[in-house]
């Protein structure tokens, strides 16, 4: 079963949400990075930056719908297109639930205009961002399911490459959105359901085990969390991600949310809806 989950974070306790944990989260730890390779089939919207003519980021204009029959790009990071200044100064300041390009400027520099993370340090940056995105309902959702089956991981996957699902917003390189609705599947497994349900569906996954299970072993239950994220573009990374909120707000929201059983299953959550 898949509980799809997009709803506001609920209130809790002030005495919780005020509570400072007993030891200090940790930093990210990054100990395995593997890439597949995975050839994209659309999904990661490759697909529309190589064959979709570039637009405005502001109006949706072409080239050819504009006088100058040109765009031209954000100094800073090289990516944006616009077709007038009163555009890129319109998306920069943003507004009427828009997010202006000030917020996002960096993402696209890193992502450039291909759409593909070079970087080490970019990639664990983009990965931790993500997280940090989600963690209102990731991570609660893995306290939960410690609770009752014990000492695991959270097993990520998205159905978008990790260049795509960096960007606060599902507008592509090109200007144009992004094809598909941009999500994540989160699992609680154990070793042995890895060993016994992961590997057997993707080999290749195996490589991974021999990091993953000495998180498993070593992880602080009261301040941190495990993960195997896995993005369609075949970027799979093994580390350790600092629990926040703490371990105690995270068992309240863990109740809350899938206290009626709820997320017994898997969890998807679409990102752009939240």
């Amino acid at each position: 079963m898949t509980t799809e989950l997009t709803q506001p974070i609920p209130n809790v306790p002030d005495s919780v949400a005020d509570a400072t944990a007993t030891k200090s989260p940790t930093t990210f730890r990054w100990s395995k990075v593997i890439e597949l390779g995975y050839e994209d089939s659309g999904g990661g919207n490759v697909e529309s930056i190589e064959n979709d003519e570039a637009v405005c980021f502001h109006c949706g204009k072409t080239a050819k719908e504009v006088e100058s029959k040109k765009l031209f790009k954000c100094a800073r990071c090289q990516v944006a297109s616009y077709c007038s200044r009163i555009c890129q100064t319109k998306d920069w300041k943003g507004g009427d639930g828009q997010v202006g390009h000030k917020h996002t400027c960096k993402a696209y520099k890193n992502v450039g205009e291909d759409m593909m993370i070079i970087f080490g340090d970019d990639k664990d940056t983009a990965r931790q961002d993500i997280l940090s995105r989600i963690r209102f309902y990731a991570y609660p959702y893995a306290i939960h399911k410690s609770l009752k089956t014990g000492r695991g991981f959270l097993f990520f996957q998205s159905n978008t490459s990790l260049a795509v699902l960096s960007l606060p917003v599902p507008i592509l390189s090109n200007g144009r959105k992004c094809r598909s609705q941009r999500s994540v599947l989160l699992h609680w497994l154990t070793m042995k359901e890895y060993d016994s349900e992961v590997c057997m569906d993707d080999f290749e996954l195996a490589s991974a085990r021999n990091d993953l299970k000495e998180a498993v072993d070593g992880y602080d239950e009261k301040v941190e969390v495990p993960v195997l994220m896995r993005f369609r573009c075949g970027h799979v990374a093994v580390g350790i991600a600092p629990l926040v909120p703490d371990y105690k707000l995270c068992v309240v929201l863990g109740k809350e949310y899938y206290g009626s059983g709820e997320g017994d299953g898997a969890l998807q959550l679409n990102i752009d809806d939240m």
